[in-house]
C-alpha cells in the first residue's frame, strides 16, 4: 500500500513528540504492518480498506484487548496522515472499539513484597544489587519499568527527595522517593547520564524481567513475577493506606481516572482474601 512509505516519517513523530521509546515504537509498527499488508485490492478506496480490514480482525480470534490496540493504532496513524494534509476524507466512525473487561491487575501486599525482595538478595547472579534496586524504586514509587530506567542524574532533585519523570506522551510529573533510596544512588557511578547502567549502557527492562525468570526458575520466589506486578503493589498499597485516588492516578501519570479506578478493585479482593485466610469463621464463610 502507498501509505507504507510514512511510516519512517510516523516513526520519527512517534519517538520526538510523543517521547515513546523505540521499543514501543517498534510494536506500534508490528501492528501497522498487519494493515499495510493487507491490501486489499477489491476495495476502492482507503476507507473501504479500512473497513475491510477492521472487518476481517474482528473474525479472527483474537483476544479483544489485541483487537482494539490494533484498531487504535491504525485509528493514529491516520489521523497522523490526516493532519499533515497526506490523506483526505477519513471516515473514523470505522474505528469503534470493542467492549473490553478491564482485567484486574495482580497484585501483592506489603508483607508479602518484603518477603519477596528478602528472597530476591539470596540470588547468585551477576549485578543482582542492581535488578533489585530497579525494582524497590518501581514499587516505592509506582514507576513504569520504561520510566525507571530513562532516569537520568538531573532527574534528581535532592532538595525534596523528588525526582522527575518523563511519562508516555512527553507527559512531565514528580514523584517523591524515600531519603533511604536515595542514598543507595551516592556510590553509583556518575559517568553515564542513565542512572541505572551496565558496562556504560543503559538496562533493558528484559534483563529486570529476566533476573525475576531467573529467581523464579531457582525456587527463591513461588510465583512467576514480572516488573508491572510492583507498580500495581504500590498503587494497592496506597489505596489501602486511603490515599485519595487522583493523588495516585497523578503519581501513576495516569490520563484517565477510571484507569486508576481499577486499584479500587484490587484492593477489594486483596481484603477478601485476607478475610478468608485470617476470619475467624473462615470454614464457614
Amino acid at each position: 500500500m502507498k501509505y507504507g512509505k510514512y511510516k519512517n516519517l510516523y516513526s520519527q513523530f512517534l519517538i520526538s513528540e510523543k517521547n515513546l521509546s523505540k521499543n514501543s515504537v517498534n510494536n506500534y509498527l508490528v501492528d501497522l504492518n498487519q494493515f499495510l499488508l493487507s491490501d486489499n485490492e477489491k476495495a476502492s478506496d482507503l476507507n473501504a480498506k479500512i473497513k475491510s480490514y477492521i472487518s476481517n480482525l474482528r473474525k479472527k480470534k483474537l483476544k479483544t484487548s489485541s483487537i482494539n490496540r490494533k484498531i487504535s493504532t491504525l485509528k493514529n496513524f491516520l489521523k497522523f496522515l490526516h493532519t499533515e494534509k497526506m490523506i483526505k476524507k477519513i471516515n473514523f466512525q470505522e474505528f469503534e472499539s470493542l467492549s473490553n473487561t478491564k482485567k484486574i491487575p495482580k497484585a501483592i501486599s506489603k508483607l508479602q513484597m518484603e518477603q519477596i525482595f528478602m528472597n530476591l538478595y539470596n540470588s547468585n547472579q551477576t549485578n543482582k544489587e542492581l535488578y533489585i534496586l530497579v525494582l524497590k524504586l518501581i514499587y516505592l514509587s509506582g514507576l513504569r519499568i520504561s520510566e525507571a530506567l530513562n532516569l537520568k542524574w538531573s532527574d534528581i532533585n535532592h532538595q525534596d527527595n523528588s525526582i522527575y519523570v518523563y511519562g508516555k506522551g512527553s507527559k512531565e510529573r514528580k514523584v517523591y522517593i524515600t531519603e533511604d533510596f536515595l542514598d543507595h544512588l551516592k556510590y553509583f557511578d556518575k559517568k553515564n547520564q542513565f542512572i541505572f547502567t551496565l558496562n556504560n549502557k543503559k538496562i533493558s527492562a528484559r534483563s529486570v524481567n529476566k533476573f525475576l525468570e531467573n529467581c523464579y526458575k531457582n525456587s527463591l520466589i513461588k510465583d512467576k513475577l514480572s516488573s508491572h506486578i510492583f507498580r500495581h503493589s504500590f498503587a494497592t498499597t496506597m489505596l489501602e493506606n486511603n490515599a485519595d485516588i487522583r493523588h495516585i492516578q497523578k503519581l501513576l501519570g495516569h490520563s484517565s481516572i477510571s484507569t486508576t479506578e481499577i486499584y479500587t478493585k484490587v484492593a477489594k479482593s486483596m481484603k477478601k482474601r485476607v478475610l478468608e485466610s485470617y476470619h475467624p469463621l473462615k470454614n464457614k464463610l
